[in-house]
């Protein structure tokens, strides 16, 4: 064979050089970017985004990180003006049914017998609307009393039981906060998500006063009445009397109890990640307390994920959601950095498991608080197409009070700004 001439080499070295181009060209054109809107921290979905990303290398995913209080308005302003920047994002599972009716949410039952498959009716429940599934459940939740070893023991206060059939009064707890303080605890007892209805419900529904919603589609409001009044009362005396921080944000509450600041602290096992990483924390775990004479609650559901309608990148965006939510690997790795426990029950088997043993001692009691909880005392929010401004609402009377407001003058004017709002819902 002849050898070819320089021409001829450097034609055909152009040919596979425009080739290479093009091939690259075009892969990159292939990959789809999907953003996705939540309001987790800035850990919560790196090692989901990776796995998934590395089995799917035509599809990027792009966080797009809020605080908490600014999701809501920013999924109506956005999706609700046609905004196709975001193609899935977070939702807050009693909030379905009011983005579900203002289609903000694409109808998603075609994977209602698979979510079945993998999580619990309840999950679907609390993500459907109308009988129409309408996001991905992805964790559900508990709160749980942690408490400081070392303040207690300086106090000469024993530590709380870790059994359900032992869970503290309220009474009981203050009484053991107010000693502790006083033995030089900056602050006796705290709440993790102030003013947010989700951590509060558990107090009025413990007090037997209720969710505050009634009548049809539970678009009455009665968060005015006499026991309504007197919890939330309660709860702003906490605040009144030092018992409690005032001017902290939920964001801000774990480092206090991380610190030292804080003996009793109504938080959510999310928190073990941060807590088992204070090497000079000493803590432990025990059941929600209760106002004697009612009955145990404890705050349940989380965060799903939805669908934009205005998304251009549906299926890349379904499958992803599908990813974190249903598959088994995916949901776990949701959990790595961010332990609450997944919807989807393989992975919510494991979960416990590890979760349990994370904190050697110290998280031990939680492979048979969790179910306990979960099956004996959760309540949900309310599922109405009113939860979103009852939310709004709510949440700032919660910060009113906290902040000094008198409990029956909020809660007059509260009953009667959702009054004219569900108003015009019915």
């Amino acid at each position: 064979m002849k050898p070819r001439s320089a021409l001829a080499r450097f034609a055909a070295t152009a040919v596979v050089t425009a080739l290479t181009v093009l091939h690259a060209t075009t892969s990159a054109a292939d990959v789809v970017t999907i953003n996705f809107l939540h309001a987790q921290n800035d850990r919560t979905y790196g090692p989901v985004i990776e796995a998934f990303e590395k089995a799917n290398p035509n599809i990027k995913v792009r966080e797009q990180r809020v605080p908490f209080d600014q999701l809501n308005p920013q999924v109506q302003a956005r999706i609700g003006a046609g905004d196709d920047s975001i193609d899935l994002y977070g939702v807050d599972e009693p909030r379905v049914p009011a983005l579900a009716k203002r289609g903000l949410l694409v109808d998603l039952s075609a994977q209602k017998d698979l979510v079945l498959s993998k999580t619990t009716p309840e999950a679907v429940a609390a993500t459907s609307a109308n009988g129409k599934l309408y996001a991905l459940p992805q964790w559900t939740s508990t709160q749980l009393l942690f408490y400081n070893k070392d303040l207690l023991a300086k106090a000469g206060v024993e530590p709380p039981s870790a059994d359900p059939a032992k869970r503290l009064t309220w009474d009981d707890l203050l009484a053991a906060a107010k000693k502790v303080q006083g033995a030089g605890a900056k602050y006796g007892v705290a709440f993790e998500q102030v003013d947010r209805y989700y951590q509060l419900q558990a107090l009025f529904e413990s007090s037997g006063a209720g969710p505050g919603l009634t009548g049809d589609g539970l678009l009455t409001p009665a968060v005015n009445t006499d026991k309504w009044v007197k919890t939330m009362a309660w709860y702003g005396d906490l605040y009144k009397n030092g018992l409690a921080p005032r001017g902290i944000t939920p964001e801000q509450m774990g480092s206090l109890f991380i610190n030292g600041q804080i003996a009793y602290f109504v938080g959510g096992p999310w928190n073990f990640y941060d807590f088992t990483k204070a090497s000079a924390l000493k803590w432990g775990i025990a059941p929600h307390p209760y106002f004697a004479g009612g009955k145990p609650v404890t705050p349940t559901d989380s965060w799903a994920v939805g669908i934009s309608p205005h998304s251009k990148h549906q299926a890349e965006a379904l499958k992803f959601a599908l990813f974190m939510t249903i598959d088994d690997q995916g949901a776990l790795l949701s959990t790595q950095t961010n332990p609450l426990p997944p919807a989807n029950q393989t992975a919510f088997n494991r979960y416990v498991a590890e979760q349990t043993k994370l904190g050697g001692e110290s998280t031990a009691p939680y492979a048979a608080l969790l179910p306990y909880e979960l099956k004996n005392t959760a309540v949900s929010r309310p599922r109405t197409v009113g939860y979103v401004a009852f939310e709004e609402v709510m949440n700032k009377a919660f910060s009113d009070v906290r902040n000094g407001a008198d409990a029956k003058q909020t809660l007059d004017r509260a009953n009667g700004q959702l009054t004219s709002i569900f108003a015009r819902l019915k």
